[in-house]
């Protein structure tokens, strides 16, 4: 009696799990097309950020063609090309579930739109391990398994490891492109393992012998600047006091020449034949003016400073053998009017 209540038991267990089980498979599908239908409504809202969210859950939950091909959509309308192609892409390698076969042209105009916008990279490189980042979202590690799907314009990659100095870069892509792109890290200076180095003790050498002294240079005096500096000074004075008086031959001939040779100076002012203000006239006497102003001022400033070198040149002190000295000394004279001067000793 025993064994046949413990039989009836276990039949009665087994036909009980056999009579739930279907029950909890059946909750997971209600629950995703309650999600579906949620993200749906939200869509005819206008707010795609909230069916994100409820199109995720239902992804998460089931995987089913229709929440795939709901959140890929979503993603599209957000303008997320890139996560949405292989998502509807994936919806329609399910052509003979019932949604997916009923809404199957929308969903592939949905997919050539999508492709309008998107490109794909191939990232290759080393090491391998490395961290790949694409605008700013985790992608994967080197080697990837197959090329990256991007949106349309800029890309940032980012290739990053430890140990290794990270390569960032921006890569421009337009639709339909297929761009290659190689990243080789470098390693970080600390991160490079040197081979050890034999340590060999150098042979003593004897020190070097001190420098020699320093030679004095002779220094110039500044009288000597100035005599010299003078006596160049006289001669550029001279110089151009002979230029003047050549010039200013030049525009006296000019003047005698001007108005048919009827120029005439009177008091700085020049007039012609007929006593008349002549503009010929008066250039050329203006211009034979001034170089006689330079002529003048040449000639005096030469000699100054030619007189003024001649004086320190007589007065320059002569270091003789015997540490006496030669010089020319001017001193006021008792018997005659001025100074007179005489060589000392």
């Amino acid at each position: 009696m025993t064994r046949a209540r413990t039989v009836v038991i276990a039949f009665l267990v087994v036909g009980l799990a056999m009579a739930l089980a279907p029950d909890k498979a059946a909750a997971a599908p209600a629950a995703d097309e309650q999600l579906n239908d949620k993200g749906v409504e939200l869509r005819r809202k206008g707010d795609d950020r909230g069916a994100l969210e409820a199109f995720q859950k239902a992804y998460d939950l089931t995987h089913s063609p229709r929440a795939t091909a709901q959140l890929g959509l979503v993603y599209q309308a957000l303008g997320r090309w890139e996560l949405a192609g292989p998502l509807v892409e994936k919806a329609l390698q399910s052509p003979s579930d019932a949604w997916v076969k009923k809404y199957q042209p929308q969903l592939q105009d949905a997919l050539g739109t999508i492709k309008q916008h998107l490109a794909r990279i191939e990232l290759t490189g080393e090491p391998a391990g490395a961290d790949v980042i694409v605008n700013g979202v985790p992608a994967g590690k080197l080697p990837l398994p197959a090329p990256l799907t991007v949106s349309i314009g800029t890309v940032d990659l980012q290739v990053r490891a430890d140990g290794y100095q990270p390569d960032i870069r921006k890569v421009n892509v337009a639709a339909f492109q297929y761009e290659h792109v190689f990243v080789r890290l470098d390693k970080l200076p600390e991160a490079i393992v040197k081979p050890p180095v034999d340590v060999v003790t150098p042979p003593i050498s004897p020190p070097p012998p001190p420098p020699p002294p320093p030679v004095a240079q002779p220094s110039v005096s500044p009288r000597t600047v100035i005599k010299w500096s003078a006596l160049g000074l006289g001669a550029a004075g001279v110089a151009t006091g002979v230029v003047a008086t050549i010039l200013h031959q030049s525009k006296i001939s000019d003047f005698n020449n001007a108005a048919g040779g009827s120029c005439q100076d009177q008091g700085g002012t020049a007039v012609d034949g007929t006593g008349h203000k002549n503009n010929d006239c008066q250039s050329a006497l203006d211009s034979a003016h001034t170089a006689r102003t330079w002529q003048i001022v040449g000639f005096v400033a030469g000699g100054a400073f030619a007189a003024t070198w001649l004086v320190l040149q007589l007065t320059e002190p002569d270091s003789g053998s015997s540490g006496s000295t030669t010089a020319w000394s001017c001193v006021p004279s008792l018997t005659t009017r001025g100074a007179a001067c005489a060589v000392r000793f």
